[in-house]
């Protein structure tokens, strides 16, 4: 029985070689493009939430193949959210001159920009099982961070009168890191269309709330799932959309072209 199992896996292993050779899947490319990302733990970048609206910017990626079977790969992305309110009542308060007027309206603007950058590098494996279809594993390390500037403008009106104007800023920025394992299966279709699917365990570390809703120096566990498509524009230049859902806190959608080199 051994003997059978150990001739079975020294068998994968040579067709794994051979088709290393002859293998139509390259992971020499640079990537650049669209990215979408939505915190679901952030009221206002939740797609659930009525006042929804998630971060839009771009992202780079990069991979280098080092040998057969081995690459290096990395990505970096940098988005933003801009939104805003106005909030208007009726005021009792009394005037700078210590009247109370019986017309007189508060006025609250909130303006609120959220910026959000991400970067990780990985080492991974490569196992190739024929010219149209591969298999990779990596690990990857990451860091993101969020920046959030806040401006709250008040305006006390009576009578078409502006009597008082006060603006107070705030700002405050929550970092998180990240371990990732994924596994990924990529498959040729036709010599121009390739489908990639893949599955992974991401843990962050270190979040606030503004990321996920924990505590600093607390860590959170998350299900990662993505898949993907590309479409062969020329030999060198392709099309590719991604999607990821990472568990309880975020969904990522990418548009991009990739350059093979």
């Amino acid at each position: 029985m051994k003997y059978a199992v150990l001739a079975g896996t020294l068998s994968l292993f040579s067709i794994t070689a051979g088709a290393n050779q002859t293998s139509l899947l390259s992971y020499d490319y640079v990537e650049v493009g669209y990215t979408k990302t939505d915190i679901k733990s952030n009221d206002k970048t939740n797609p659930d939430s009525p006042s929804y609206s998630g971060y839009d910017g771009y992202v780079i990626n990069l991979s280098k193949q080092l040998s057969e079977n081995w690459y290096v790969t990395g990505s970096y992305s940098q988005s933003r959210v801009d939104y805003s309110s106005t909030t208007t009542f009726t005021s009792f308060a009394p005037l700078p001159d210590g009247t109370y007027p019986s017309n007189s309206t508060d006025f609250y603007h909130e303006t609120t920009d959220m910026s959000l950058s991400r970067y990780n590098v990985g080492f991974g494996y490569i196992q190739h099982f024929s010219r149209k279809t591969s298999v990779d594993y990596v690990l990857k390390y990451g860091k993101s961070k969020i920046k959030t500037e806040e401006t709250l403008v008040h305006r006390l009106e009576s009578d078409g009168n502006v009597f008082d104007v006060s603006k107070t800023n705030n700002e405050r920025s929550e970092t998180a890191d990240s371990y990732e394992v994924t596994v990924q299966i990529r498959h040729l279709l036709t010599e121009q269309f390739e489908v990639n699917a893949g599955v992974g365990y991401e843990r962050l570390h270190g979040v606030g709330t503004g990321y996920v809703r924990l505590h600093d120096a607390e860590s959170e566990n998350n299900f990662l799932l993505k898949a993907g498509i590309s479409y062969a524009v020329t030999d060198k230049v392709t099309f590719a959309a991604s999607y990821s859902y990472i568990d309880e806190y975020a969904d990522i959608a990418t548009a991009a072209f990739r350059y093979y080199f």
